[in-house]
């Protein structure tokens, strides 16, 4: 594979990134906002997932073209991400009934994924060192 046909699916993945974090945004502030109706709401609430579904199928495409042990290493990262996060929204959880924290912000999830997918990323490539 020469460095063009391997830059070319990091620009798509960018391309669809900021396309789906410029919907989320999108979203969150027309919900933010007092004048629509529940139907309309609704929709605004809705309106991400195409976006994000495209992104999703544009990682795992990129996951696909990777070697063996890259997409071993990627499951594990993963692995380990979802897990620790389902742990901090536990605790956080067991917080929030403690009156100890305000609401969960949505935001605040993605932001532990990406830091807990970061740290399994590290955790595996030192395991398969």
């Amino acid at each position: 594979m020469n460095r063009r046909n391997s830059v070319q699916p990091v620009g798509t993945l960018l391309a669809v990134l900021g396309v789906a974090t410029a919907v989320d945004i999108g979203a969150g502030w027309l919900l933010g906002q007092p004048v629509f109706g529940p139907h309309a709401r609704i929709l605004f609430a809705l309106l991400p997932i195409p976006a994000n579904l495209i992104l999703v199928a544009v990682i795992v495409l990129r996951i696909r073209q990777l070697d063996e042990f890259l997409r071993h290493t990627h499951l594990e990262a993963v692995a380990i991400a979802f897990l620790l996060t389902g742990l901090a929204v536990f605790v956080y959880g067991y917080l929030q009934k403690a009156q100890a924290v305000r609401p969960l912000n949505v935001g605040i999830v993605w932001i532990f994924m990406a830091l807990f997918y970061g740290i399994g990323y590290v955790i595996a490539a030192r395991h398969y060192r």
